[in-house]
């Protein structure tokens, strides 16, 4: 989570240029799938040089050609985070037995968007057919279980500040959630993922030639 948020802090212009472009294409509604992969291959933590980032043209090439199977995979999605949606408010606020269900509902509701935006993530980032994406993302949450909820529910003081705040939201926290749910999904899969602040080979070994020096004499 906070390597996420480190990821933003990091590369802040690009994040707010393409958080913003996808915003611009969840309002045409039909290009809001695509461009969701397209917004997940953008905040790959692997990319540590904006250089090595996709443009916003590569982008709108990614979204226009993975259009069909991110279009198949929120169908699947969307529906079922609809029908917690409706349970939730539904029988949340009933003063009946039902209304005890309401923590699972909140939990599986939790679960199914962040088994979604995983799915997304795989699908971008390791090129997965949707089919195989979805079944990853639900099996790797299920094997972390933990983690994945207290990503859920950490996640959402963020988008609820940026709600209150209103321009942050647009500014760049779905690039800052879309960094999370990769780094989540790339660890699981034995990526590496590199660490910009870690000194390059050449200042290491000048820091190991300097602690020897001071350990041994001039």
């Amino acid at each position: 989570m906070l390597n996420g948020l480190s990821d933003t802090l990091e590369h802040l212009l690009p994040f707010t240029i393409i958080s913003l472009a996808w915003w611009a294409a969840v309002f045409t509604v039909v290009l809001a799938p695509g461009a969701t992969i397209a917004l997940f291959r953008a905040a790959d933590p692997r990319i540590t040089s904006d250089l090595d980032r996709p443009s916003l043209r590569d982008s709108l090439e990614t979204a226009r050609n993975s259009l069909k199977a991110a279009w198949r995979l929120a169908a699947i999605c969307l529906p079922v985070i609809v029908v917690l949606l409706w349970n939730l408010r539904f029988y949340g606020f009933q003063t009946s037995r039902l209304s005890l269900l309401a923590p699972l509902w909140i939990v599986l509701l939790l679960l199914a968007i962040f088994v979604t935006a995983s799915a997304f993530s795989s699908a971008a980032l390791l090129d997965r057919p949707w089919r195989l994406a979805l079944r990853e993302a639900a099996v790797q949450t299920a094997g972390q279980l933990p983690t994945a909820l207290v990503i859920s529910i950490l996640i959402w003081p963020l988008l609820i500040l940026g709600g209150l705040l209103v321009v942050p939201i647009f500014m760049f926290l779905p690039a800052t959630v879309a960094a999370v749910v990769n780094r989540f999904v790339l660890l699981g899969h034995g990526a590496t993922i590199p660490d910009p602040l870690a000194p390059t080979e050449e200042r290491a070994r000048e820091e190991s030639i300097a602690r020897d020096r001071r350990r041994f004499g001039p």
